[in-house]
């Protein structure tokens, strides 16, 4: 039986109590009775009521708008996911988010759906399909053709959004997204118009081209493994962020990087760095959603806070 029911069978059992007939001595008894009744009821209702409200707290209840549309990028058509948040609570943020290697489903589409609840503008893609735009092996001549087409991507989602020019986007992913968030954030060249970077599910090292598994589940409960070639070494580029603030968050039975290790090549906290151990059973943080989404919460809102003071202090020179 759930509390409403609970509630419910409470408020009919008092009204059916029968009460002595009205005689002047038996009336003041029934009208006494019938207030402290009354009165146990409404105190058992709040009580409820606060319970509800307690238990739904870590998650908000604002799930916006969301739209899908197809826009070109790299001469093909390339299929973006927006969200729009009821309540903005950054009007001048944009997140850009990116997936795993299994593309648009599942955990990863659960995780862009926060953006919009937590009351961020959001624009996401699948990795997947971001690697096999017109390239037949799934391979990238290099890291700045990631941030050129991130570029494009950011100015597609002002855009689309009806936000302005001036709009700084946090960049963030998961697993193989969070290791292109960080790629891209070490170019120098886009970092102007970036208020920093989330990478979810950080990898040690990732590559550029397309897997055949998915970092989400193939049978329920399990991760598909793979062996990876890699290219690149995640945590070796977050040094090159500078200033700019970068926020890890690792599960901490992550089933490719523990968030133990993971603490071992990101280094300890700073003004600029943040790193988040979530006690989660695996690479998609099952069985720690609610700390997920209580780190995922603040990391933005640290992002942000540091974006909005970097832009006063250079107003102020």
């Amino acid at each position: 039986m759930d509390r409403n029911q609970t509630a419910t069978k409470t408020a009919n059992t008092m009204m059916n109590v029968e009460f002595p007939a009205h005689t002047p001595e038996a009336f003041r008894r029934h009208r006494g009775g019938r207030l402290l009744l009354a009165l146990a009821l409404l105190v058992q209702l709040v009580s409820l009521g606060c319970a509800t409200v307690h238990r739904n707290s870590p998650q908000r209840q604002d799930r916006g708008k969301a739209f899908s549309a197809t826009v070109p990028l790299h001469g093909r058509p390339f299929d973006l996911h927006f969200a729009v948040p009821v309540h903005s609570v950054a009007p001048d943020i944009l997140v850009l988010y990116a997936s795993g290697d299994g593309g648009w489903f599942g955990a990863a589409v659960d995780m862009f759906a926060q953006f919009g609840r937590e009351g961020y503008y959001a624009v996401g893609f699948s990795s997947r399909a971001f690697l096999n735009l017109e390239r037949s092996t799934g391979e990238l001549i290099n890291g700045g053709q990631i941030a050129d087409e991130y570029r494009q991507i950011i100015g597609q989602a002002r855009t689309m959004l009806g936000l302005t020019a001036s709009t700084r986007a946090v960049l963030t992913g998961w697993s193989r997204g969070a290791a292109f968030a960080v790629l891209v954030g070490a170019h120098r060249s886009l970092q102007p118009e970036l208020a920093g970077v989330i990478a979810i599910g950080l990898p040690d090292e990732e590559e550029l081209r397309v897997r055949s598994d998915s970092d989400d589940t193939r049978n329920e409960g399990e991760v598909a493994k793979t062996t990876h070639r890699m290219r690149f070494d995640t945590y070796g580029l977050i040094p090159t962020l500078d200033a700019m603030p970068c926020a890890v968050i690792q599960s901490t039975r992550d089933d490719y990087l523990p968030a133990e290790h993971a603490r071992r090549l990101f280094g300890p906290d700073s003004a600029t760095r943040r790193l988040y151990a979530v006690d989660a059973r695996n690479h998609r943080f099952s069985g720690g959603n609610l700390q997920f989404i209580v780190a995922l919460r603040d990391a933005l809102q640290w992002v942000v806070a540091h974006s909005h003071s970097t832009i006063a202090k250079d107003v102020e020179k």
